[in-house]
């Protein structure tokens, strides 16, 4: 789950700083194992990694050790001296679990980051205190907080603080909120209205056309209007939403997936499942296991990163 999180939370930065206006991301995150290839994380779910091998020296800004069950014995010299070579490197390094342990072993210390408070232009808000920290999980969560605090410093309290809100269990914010909301609150009337009609019928059938119509504009003026104010375009939007209820509805629920498929506007279980291989890299009945066994919020951290390469291709 420490995996999940810590995706989460530069991938929504990413997305963030997109409705924003940026150009480019901010963050890239890299998964290193010592062998390389396919590792499964807590909750079940299959993870692509690369071989360790020496990091160009400028790309290394922190470094999560999220592992290491196995001790200094389970490594070689080549991995420790890739991790030495990194370490001087990273402004931020954290150990988690085994990482930590490890970390200790090889004689390298932890570095947490910078732990900045508000500024006078953040207009008197609060910096992201312990108890917004704890609220995303019962773990050790030293890395997650070192994640927020980069997100902090780089981007600003307000981002750090719309991904807070996003992950924290049980919070009535949706992910689609937090990725559409700054730009929605900017769009036009016109465009506002049509995001918000779009988001409370989302379950049923979609008619451009008549949206179109009532937002008293032409099927292609309302297209191009849409998608440059939101980023994306109304068909993307209403897709997102759908997807993003069906996996609500399969941690919520034990209905099969032609029921949930029904009732999320996704048609049938057969398309729902290649949505989700679409877009999510997995099935919604292997969603969902995941779900039961590493909790809600595992599932809604897979559910974030995923979302990065859909993102891109969207809004590009």
């Amino acid at each position: 789950m420490q995996m999940g999180k810590l995706a989460a939370v530069f991938e929504l930065a990413n997305q963030l700083g997109r409705a924003e206006g940026a150009f480019a991301d901010h963050y890239e995150l890299r998964l290193y194992s010592i062998h390389g290839g396919p590792v499964r994380s807590s909750s079940g779910v299959g993870i692509w990694t690369d071989a360790t091998r020496m990091l160009d020296a400028s790309t290394v800004h922190a470094m999560f050790v999220l592992s290491g069950e196995g001790g200094i014995d389970a490594l070689d010299e080549q991995l420790i001296a890739w991790l030495r070579h990194a370490h001087q490197r990273a402004r931020v390094v954290r150990g988690s679990g085994g990482g930590r342990k490890l970390l200790t072993q090889i004689h390298l210390a932890q570095k947490e980051a910078e732990k900045v408070l508000p500024s006078a232009d953040d207009d008197g808000a609060s910096h992201l205190g312990r108890d917004d920290i704890e609220c995303a999980g019962d773990e050790d969560d030293g890395p997650f907080s070192d994640a927020l605090s980069i997100v902090r410093v780089d981007m600003g309290y307000e981002i750090a603080q719309e991904i807070v809100a996003c992950m924290v269990s049980g919070a009535n914010r949706k992910l689609t909120d937090v990725l559409f909301g700054a730009r929605v609150a900017r769009a036009s009337t016109l465009i506002r209205r049509a995001a918000h009609h779009l988001r409370v019928n989302s379950e049923n059938r979609i008619s451009i056309a008549d949206e179109a119509q009532a937002a008293a504009m032409s099927e292609r003026n309302f297209l191009r209007r849409f998608k440059n104010e939101i980023g994306v375009t109304p068909t993307e939007f209403v897709l997102r939403i759908r997807l993003e209820k069906a996996c609500r509805m399969l941690i919520e629920t034990d209905l099969p997936a032609d029921k949930v498929a029904r009732r999320t506007g996704l048609g049938s279980g057969d398309r729902m499942a290649k949505l989700f291989r679409q877009h999510l890299q997995t099935s919604p009945t292997e969603y969902r296991a995941a779900a039961r066994k590493g909790g809600e919020a595992s599932a809604e951290m897979l559910y974030a990163s995923d979302l990065s390469s859909w993102m891109n291709n969207a809004t590009s």
